[in-house]
């Protein structure tokens, strides 16, 4: 078969496909059942669909997956499927703890394995070359003046009623949206740079 960089551009592409509906298919299995052989298998999909959308991406952009990527790799998987297993079955037994230290302990644990993932991207990035540093450190600005742009825009809308905010909710969602943000201007970055 030879290396992923080095097939056609419709099988690259076609995997990279394949790699979004498998992850997202399988995320989506999590939130439709709550039979815990199907949730594992969904997280099973969830990772499988992580390393197949890492390894396409790369070829889609004719670049290979180099050594530092498969170690970003292999430290964040396991870290955010430690994430999904706690939020699924440790995270809502706080609801049921009487103990406020346990049931803070409880509360936060999801945050041990994000703290991990956040200092290895950190570390990513420190390994990386001028160029990407800055690709890097553009998605996080844009990133960061997106999401607090919407948090904004959310802001006024729910003090003037005409909606309803959640709270809890939205806090919860603010380090979704910066990851999904800055993967996408991250993206945009990478492709603008190669256009030049």
């Amino acid at each position: 078969m030879g290396r992923m960089e080095e097939w056609p551009a419709w099988q690259r592409w076609g995997t990279w496909l394949f790699g979004w509906v498998l992850y997202a298919g399988a995320f989506w299995m999590l939130f439709v059942t709550a039979n815990v052989a199907v949730r594992i298998a969904a997280l099973a999909g969830i990772g499988a669909g992580l390393l197949v959308l890492t390894y396409s991406s790369r070829a889609v952009l004719n670049e290979r997956v180099r050594k530092i990527d498969r170690w970003q790799l292999h430290v964040t998987l396991p870290a955010f499927l430690a994430y999904m297993l706690l939020m699924l079955y440790v995270w809502p037994l706080a609801a049921h703890i009487a103990t406020p230290w346990l049931k803070a302990i409880v509360a936060i644990s999801p945050a041990l394995p994000l703290a991990f993932v956040a200092w290895a991207m950190i570390r990513y990035v420190n390994r990386c070359d001028e160029m990407e540093r800055r690709q890097h450190l553009e998605a996080a600005g844009i990133s960061v003046v997106v999401v607090s742009l919407g948090s904004m825009v959310l802001g006024f809308l729910a003090a003037v009623g005409l909606i309803r905010v959640n709270g809890a909710l939205v806090l919860l969602f603010i380090l979704p949206t910066l990851c999904v943000a800055y993967g996408l201007a991250c993206t945009w970055s990478k492709w603008r740079n190669r256009a030049r």
